[in-house]
């Protein structure tokens, strides 16, 4: 099971990734919504709007996840466009979806300490 997202990569409307134990899923809804849920219960939803037209989230390369409907019109991001280098999205067994660029810009503040 995938938990990281890189530069260019896209977790498309179905998809999820896992945190390494399985605990911890990150999906893309087919409802629109980003999802995170810890041992089954959601923690954190990006928007409360059902959306139809969502094609997914993509971890740009200026550092922003983003997610996009099927115009490639964004629709949500998390505002962290570095412009210097990588960033890599990860999903972590202690319950947080965490961006990172050598130390974490954004989190999904759902750790389950």
């Amino acid at each position: 099971m995938p938990n990281t997202l890189g530069n260019g990569e896209w977790l498309k409307v179905g998809q999820s990734l896992w945190s390494e134990d399985g605990s911890v899923e990150f999906k893309m809804q087919h409802d629109g919504k980003i999802a995170v849920y810890v041992d089954g219960e959601c923690k954190f939803q990006n928007t409360k709007e059902q959306r139809e037209d969502v094609q997914g989230i993509r971890m740009q390369t200026d550092g922003n996840l983003v997610m996009y409907d099927h115009n490639d019109s964004a629709l949500w991001h998390t505002n962290t466009a570095t412009n210097d280098g990588p960033v890599i999205c990860a999903v972590q067994n202690d319950g947080n979806v965490v961006l990172y660029k050598g130390t974490p810009i954004w989190s999904s503040d759902t750790f389950r300490g």
